[in-house]
């Protein structure tokens, strides 16, 4: 009786453990920086009873299938290393699962990261919201019921930059990418765009398009701010411009959230949305190129919402308002089992 008493405490105890997988890309340029800090986190989550692995991608394309693999092996907690694109890679995996999504910011932007109040290039204070943070269920975006976004997606001047500087931007940081901005948004022509949304169709001429999920672009700028992401509806920011001294004019008001940004724009919020342009435009998700748009004539480019398709980690003393509904405390009751 002793021993089945043991066995099944034992059992119990090793159901209650967590176990995580920790996703590093050794070729980024911050791998080598954080690399102690890395293990030391391991380590310390090891010291408070969690199963964790580090695994290292080699391709492009690991990220995601090591990802998949924690979920078909019922992983608690997939914890990306790096910024939005190494997330964005991760995320495809764990749409529609029960592993959650965990961060180790270490990336050139971490819009993800900031957006939730987690510490930039910190391990120690980013491992302990892994240990006592809160557990949330949230939507995702999707483009062409392929591709999952995150944060947001956009069509227009920002995606052709994107396209542009994918690989300088890797090499030479954030910096680039500004400066290819401010050249190719100088004289970037405005397209046309149909979209779809429900019966209706709205026509307008856009320096660009942004589908968000999340409200933050480029980390300092909010394009989407009603956004919410668990309500099940994509916020649309439709931004207008007529001349380059326009555009200026755009960049100021939107940095500095002035009331009178929303002359630039048309907001709307919508479930799907389905997208015809005049001519292909450029197309990015979560800072990633992702193709191009249709034009009329053919099959329309879908961008709709996934409605509570991602269980992500957030700081517990979480404020902000990114999130119309409560907390399910879901880790915590995982953690307290």
């Amino acid at each position: 009786m002793q021993i089945e008493e043991t066995t099944n405490q034992q059992q119990a105890e090793q159901e209650a453990t967590l176990r995580a997988i920790i996703i590093a890309n050794p070729a980024a340029g911050t791998y080598e920086q954080h690399r102690q800090q890395l293990e030391e986190t391991q380590q310390y989550l090891q010291e408070q009873g969690w199963q964790v692995e580090i695994k290292l991608t080699k391709e492009a394309g690991d990220g995601k299938r090591i990802a998949r693999e924690a979920v078909e092996q019922q992983c608690d907690i997939v914890i990306a290393t790096g910024g939005d694109g190494t997330v964005n890679e991760v995320i495809q995996s764990l749409a529609g699962s029960q592993t959650a999504l965990g961060i180790l910011p270490s990336g050139t932007v971490n819009v993800w990261a900031r957006e939730i109040g987690v510490p930039l290039n910190n391990y120690e204070q980013a491992r302990e919201i892994l240990l006592h943070g809160e557990q949330r269920r949230i939507d995702l975006g999707q483009v062409n019921s392929e591709r999952y976004f995150l944060l947001m997606s956009t069509i227009g001047l920002d995606a052709e930059v994107t396209r542009t500087v994918e690989s300088l931007t890797k090499k030479f940081g954030v910096f680039t990418y500004l400066l290819q901005t401010l050249k190719l948004g100088l004289g970037y022509p405005n397209f046309t765009a149909f979209l779809q949304i429900g019966r209706h169709t709205i026509r307008g001429h856009a320096l660009q398009i942004i589908f968000g999920n999340t409200q933050l672009y480029a980390g300092a700028i909010k394009f989407t701010w009603h956004a919410k992401a668990d309500d099940g509806q994509l916020d649309i920011c439709l931004v207008r411009s007529k001349n380059i001294f326009n555009r200026f004019s755009i960049v100021y008001d939107f940095l500095f959230k002035r009331k009178r940004r929303e002359q630039w724009v048309r907001y709307d919020s919508a479930p799907e949305i389905k997208i015809h342009t005049n001519r292909k435009v450029a197309l990015q998700v979560d800072g990633d190129p992702c193709g191009e748009t249709s034009q009329r004539g053919t099959p329309p480019t879908i961008i709709r919402v996934v409605p509570q398709a991602l269980n992500v980690i957030i700081p517990q003393d979480y404020d902000g308002e990114l999130f119309s509904k409560p907390a399910s405390n879901q880790l915590q009751a995982a953690t307290e089992k």
